[in-house]
């Protein structure tokens, strides 16, 4: 491992040029300690003559691959996982990006300041890219909450986010399981947070992450994800434990389970409730200007 990498920002990339200049620029300049490897699976040229443009333009370090045969999604992630030499990895997908002035600074900072922390868990900004309205994923605690205490969860509700807002130590970071399409991120986070509990919240560091935008594994999958659910949730059964409450069915289920499951779901509608209600009061964790003047670099 090179000595003066800190931190490796590995983006996989495809057919979105524009997601690829917009993290280019969040990022810019590259602090030394830093590396951005980009890996593209696009069949046409469209991102490949943007990264050369842009890094000819800033004269930043990227290192770059084409891929000519597309290796797949999971498996461009773990080559991507393979190809960082940081301490710490933080996997950006094209269609996410730093938010907010002095991302790296700050989280350089905070990576310098807690050094036996495994995983650094940061805000997560769902942003619409025509209005610039934004809105927080979920509150930090109640993903505090799950991540430190009960990852089992996960596979009922995804409370963590997309991969991009964790910062993982590289010796730590799972492999994907390239069997997996919905469960793919999920599976990754349980085993991570079983090797290790040393998370470290962090509010202050934002990612934000387009709303509505075709092409993510939720619109490509659309109405078929029930039954591909159901299919990973019977092969992930045995790897995480038949007793995992969140992985099974609910019929034929204790009647205590059954009312958790009820509880869990009243849970829910409120705080749905409530979230749109203090989106009234509270609205844009992020000033819209600032989110703007990202999205008009484009």
């Amino acid at each position: 491992m090179n000595k003066r990498t800190l931190l490796s920002i590995i983006v996989p990339a495809y057919q979105y040029a524009e997601g690829i200049k917009r993290i280019f620029t969040q990022l810019y300049p590259l602090p030394e300690n830093c590396e951005l490897i980009i890996f593209d699976d696009s069949p046409g040229d469209e991102v490949e003559k943007e990264v050369l443009h842009l890094r000819a333009a800033t004269g930043m370090h990227v290192i770059y691959e084409h891929h000519k045969t597309a290796l797949g999604a999971a498996s461009n992630w773990n080559a991507l996982l393979d190809a960082a030499h940081g301490e710490f990895c933080l996997l950006l997908h094209h269609d996410e990006f730093p938010l907010g002035a002095n991302f790296l600074e700050n989280l350089l900072k905070i990576l310098r300041l807690y050094p036996d922390s495994d995983i650094f868990l940061l805000d997560c900004i769902i942003v619409d890219p025509q209005s610039c309205r934004n809105h927080q994923h979920l509150p930090m605690w109640i993903r505090g909450l799950v991540t430190n205490r009960f990852p089992g969860y996960l596979f009922r509700r995804n409370v963590i986010g997309p991969t991009s807002v964790l910062v993982i130590r590289r010796l730590l970071y799972p492999k994907f399981d390239v069997r997996l399409q919905w469960f793919i991120d999920v599976d990754m986070y349980v085993r991570l947070l079983k090797a290790t509990n040393r998370v470290k919240a962090c509010p202050e560091i934002k990612i934000g992450s387009l709303s509505n935008r075709s092409g993510t594994i939720t619109k490509r999958l659309g109405s078929s994800i029930p039954k591909i659910a159901r299919k990973e949730r019977a092969y992930l059964m045995p790897i995480h434990g038949y007793d995992n409450l969140w992985l099974g069915p609910m019929p034929n289920r204790h009647i205590i389970t059954r009312f958790l499951y009820i509880a869990e779901v009243f849970f829910w509608g409120l705080l749905r409730i409530w979230t749109r209600l203090t989106a009234y009061i509270h609205p844009d964790p992020v000033p819209r200007a600032l989110v703007k003047e990202i999205m008009k670099g484009l």
